[in-house]
């Protein structure tokens, strides 16, 4: 199972209700189609860069899900079949962007802890160390 990630753009004329709808909708279609939700975020009514049909705003929702290769490929079928749906895109989340995010999570939880926080800086594998002068 690999982990992917999913934002979707919901039209703006529809009423809360109906958008809450929409997101449980998609939501289920991943749980039941063998895939395992690992976050939902909902971010909102936000305006568009360009309108799309007409409107220029749109509800946005982002759903990180763990599943089975075919799965993306039913959920982007779903959505092209959807018309409350004005955007998509679905993609498959690197490996290093999990790590970056725990290390983030682990250095703001030191932080409220009081603990001093040290940045790690990543060196290139051709740079040359140089001691400090005196």
């Amino acid at each position: 199972m690999r982990l992917y990630e999913t934002t979707v753009v919901i039209d703006s004329a529809l009423k809360a209700d109906e958008v809450r709808n929409q997101n449980d909708k998609i939501v289920n279609f991943i749980s039941n189609h063998g895939g395992n939700i690992v976050k939902v975020e909902d971010w909102g009514k936000r305006r568009l860069a360009y309108e799309i049909k007409r409107k220029q705003y749109g509800f946005y929702l982002n759903v990180r899900f763990s599943g089975p290769e075919a799965l993306p490929v039913l959920l982007e079928r779903e959505y092209r079949l959807n018309e409350a749906v004005l955007r998509y895109l679905t993609i498959k989340v690197d490996p290093l962007v999990i790590k970056s995010e725990e290390q983030k999570a682990q250095a703001a939880a030191r932080a409220q802890n009081g603990e001093e926080v040290w940045e790690e800086v990543p060196i290139a594998a051709d740079a040359e160390i140089v001691p400090a002068a005196k």
